[in-house]
């Protein structure tokens, strides 16, 4: 447990494990408290895996002025200068996802190889459901862990997987999202956009989705796939927004295959 200062601003991060670095950022509204313990786990047996609150989360400084997925990105590029880390896997789920595409971006020197979990070029480049929507317009509000669960996962595996749902509603309420860092974020994810950049990153990537994935469709995943030169795709049947922990043990044993430990 550790904090170093990005451009005036206090970072908060974790590390577990020993071996190549990996590092994991998390998504909108959360902190690094969401990775659920046997994803911690999971990837601390393999890699030195390093977690950070993005700024105006968790633990981490919460600036007055807005920012946006670049200047989280250089929070990133600047943990690894913290710790002397001159080049790391990086794996990003959702709007950390784009917070990776930006650092593979801005210093692709620094990036041995790229995950991209439930995320996008841009909200506006594929289709939007209905239910994302309603979200964009404030009709769907979250006012507690069981609106944010419905978010993440379908209704079936909400309702089969009670134990893990009450674990994961307890994770959510740790460090809660303020209300000016929800809006902040939701201006910064809202207007990012990589897509005429994509062809340009060069190191090895690989995008994971799931199909029943509302939040960002799967039209989402198919572009960074094909704009991305080389990237490999993993497409996950029923798996909502939440995949990694719908198919937890599949998505290991992929990332075990593509990113040497």
């Amino acid at each position: 447990m550790a904090i170093f200062t990005s451009n005036g601003i206090s970072i908060y991060y974790e590390t577990e494990g020993k071996g190549f670095p990996l590092i994991g950022i998390q998504g909108k509204d959360s902190n690094l408290d969401w990775w659920h313990p046997a994803t911690r786990s999971a990837l601390a047996d393999r890699y030195r895996f390093i977690m950070l609150d993005n700024r105006g989360s968790g633990r981490s400084g919460h600036p007055a002025e807005e920012y946006g997925i670049a200047d989280m990105a250089t929070d990133v590029v600047g943990l690894m200068n913290e710790l002397q880390i001159e080049k790391a896997y990086v794996l990003g789920q959702s709007m950390g996802g784009m917070i990776a595409q930006e650092v593979a971006l801005q210093s692709p020197d620094r990036v041995e190889k790229l995950v991209l979990v439930c995320t996008t070029s841009g909200v506006t480049r594929a289709a939007l459901s209905s239910q994302m929507l309603e979200l964009i317009n404030g009709e769907f509000v979250l006012n507690s862990p069981q609106d944010s669960l419905r978010l993440l996962f379908p209704e079936l595996f909400i309702r089969d997987n009670p134990a893990l749902m009450e674990q994961l509603a307890k994770l959510m309420q740790t460090y809660p999202v303020e209300q000016r860092t929800a809006s902040i974020h939701n201006a910064a994810y809202q207007s990012f956009d990589s897509y005429d950049r994509l062809p340009t990153i060069s190191v090895p990537t690989l995008v994971i989705h799931g199909e029943a994935d509302w939040i960002f469709t799967p039209a989402h995943a198919e572009i960074l796939a094909q704009r991305i030169p080389d990237a490999q795709l993993l497409m996950v049947p029923d798996a909502g927004h939440g995949v990694f922990l719908q198919a937890h043990d599949r998505i290991i044993e992929r990332l075990a295959r593509f990113l040497p430990a």
